[in-house]
């Protein structure tokens, strides 16, 4: 069974296949997906879907996921055949002949600059592929306390929680509006959109087969969560190695190795079990506000439903580590990791004479706020 084709004329075949482009955006279950995706290439091909992996800059290893592609230094150049990586996919795509899945969370952002989004739709539409943009979408203030917390998890920013959520709510971080204008607008392009919360119910992967057009009793096991909360702990955790080291730890030549060691030393310790909540019930309700309206034309606009029957609200309440009023069990538990991983940053720093960078505010683009209701796109 032939997975989603069009018509047109496509290289050798009188087709044109298609790419689902799948753009996240961040912490909508992508990395599930993505994990799914590449551990069953095999069961995928036998229903004429590919999902052609990248080597990236893992020394040789297949990537996961597709987020090479979407790095800066991937599409500073003229052309994208500039780039190694969209060369290796141009080289792979030659001998696909069937439907393709692309996936990386970034190409939220990146697809937001007019010129990536041309070049890039322009890559597979010139090699006879129908793009396809599949995009998760979620409540917004579970949606920003992930993405929160991942940054925490990346020792990625140093910001409070309030300071990231005034960034957040100034540039429109996850309104959908802003991160599909393009392709809702764009005639060559067809656009699916997924409610996060009604994936979870069916299982992640299987929402993302069943978007695409895959057949019922295609059978791919939903893998294991890789990307966790982090929990009060883990947070603070994270926070406090932060404070101690004195530089950008994810500029670090082994930054992998140190994030691996993170992840391992967090291990077995059933943080996750405490989730941990950045938001006030005050700032729930001014992230509610400040994204009602989009929202409500969004979820009409491709479900005819308001957004509260897409993505149900989950009411919760700030919940952080109080160090000072933890048990003292608690603290030699949130400390030995805090220890070690210090111990084990500033150790790899000396061996290599590495001068960290210093801490710069995370850049997130503008995004337009979109009130009006674009049409609809088809299915």
């Amino acid at each position: 069974m032939a997975l989603a084709t069009h018509p047109g004329q496509g290289p050798g075949e009188g087709k044109r296949r298609s790419c689902f482009l799948h753009i996240g955006p961040h912490k909508t279950g992508t990395t599930s997906i993505q994990d799914a995706l590449f551990e069953n290439t095999e069961k995928l091909a036998e229903i004429g879907l590919r999902y052609p992996a990248i080597t990236g800059d893992r020394a040789g290893r297949l990537r996961r996921n597709h987020t090479p592609l979407t790095r800066r230094s991937s599409l500073k150049h003229a052309s994208l055949m500039g780039s190694t990586y969209w060369d290796e996919l141009s080289r792979k795509l030659e001998t696909v002949d069937d439907s393709i899945v692309i996936s990386s969370e970034h190409f939220a952002e990146c697809l937001k600059i007019a010129q990536n989004y041309e070049r890039v739709i322009e890559f597979f539409e010139s090699r006879g592929f129908h793009v396809v943009v599949v995009a998760y979408v979620r409540d917004q203030p579970a949606w920003l306390n992930s993405w929160y917390t991942q940054d925490q998890r990346n020792f990625l920013s140093r910001d409070s929680f309030t300071q990231f959520l005034d960034r957040a709510l100034e540039e429109g971080l996850v309104d959908p509006w802003a991160f599909l204008r393009r392709p809702i607008d764009d005639d060559r392009v067809d656009v699916r959109v997924v409610a996060f919360e009604q994936a979870v119910r069916i299982g992640i992967t299987r929402s993302f087969l069943d978007v695409i057009g895959a057949p019922a009793d295609l059978d791919v096991p939903e893998p294991k969560a890789s990307n966790q909360n982090l929990g009060v702990k883990g947070v603070y955790a994270a926070q406090e190695i932060m404070r101690r080291v004195d530089g950008r730890i994810k500029s670090m030549p082994n930054y992998n190795v140190l994030y691996e060691r993170f992840k391992r030393l967090m291990r077995g310790r059933d943080w996750e079990k405490t989730a941990y909540i950045g938001f006030t019930p005050e700032q729930e309700a001014l992230i509610r506000a400040r994204y009602a309206d989009s929202n409500d034309s969004f979820a009409r606009a491709f479900f005819g439903v308001d957004w509260a029957t897409l993505c149900p609200p989950r009411t919760a309440a700030l919940r952080e580590f109080d160090f000072e009023a933890a048990s003292e069990a608690d603290k030699r538990d949130v400390m030995e990791v805090v220890d070690q991983m210090v111990e084990a940053i500033e150790a790899s720093r000396a061996d290599a004479g590495v001068v960290l960078a210093p801490i710069r505010k995370k850049h997130v683009l503008k995004a337009d706020a979109r009130r009006d209701v674009p049409k609809q796109r088809r299915a």
